[in-house]
């Protein structure tokens, strides 16, 4: 009998930095907090830390940590057990597209559901 893959992603963040801060967050809310054995758990944050370091390892080497990114995690859980198959960091190039003034004046024209008052003389 073969094993669910499951996916997680995370929303895109900042920094490849945060969005590996985000995985983390995840994996201990899910695995290590709710699973009662300790062996379970601690395999779980064993599996955790390898995959963890190879996300810090690559995106240090691809010089991509200060970069916009998003971490998909494809997974295994086996008895509780958090079992990593793969995992891809999203990179994204986040640059300015426009920048608008805004000034306020010192009349504010009334907004457009607003009907100015008539003046009857």
């Amino acid at each position: 009998m073969s094993e669910e893959v499951k996916i997680w992603r995370s929303k895109i963040a900042p920094t490849c930095r945060g969005a590996i801060f985000r995985a983390k967050r995840w994996f201990y809310a899910t695995f290590y907090s709710k699973v009662g054995d300790e062996a379970k758990r601690e395999k779980s944050r064993e599996n955790w830390i390898k995959l963890a370091r190879m996300l810090v390892e690559k995106s240090n080497e691809e010089q991509i940590s200060d970069k916009a990114a998003r971490i998909i995690i494809y997974y295994t859980e086996k008895d509780g057990v958090f079992n990593p198959i793969r995992a891809q960091i999203e990179a994204y190039d986040l640059r300015l597209i426009k920048t608008i003034e805004i000034t306020p004046s010192e009349e504010v024209p009334p907004a457009p559901s607003e009907k100015p008052e008539e003046k009857t003389s």
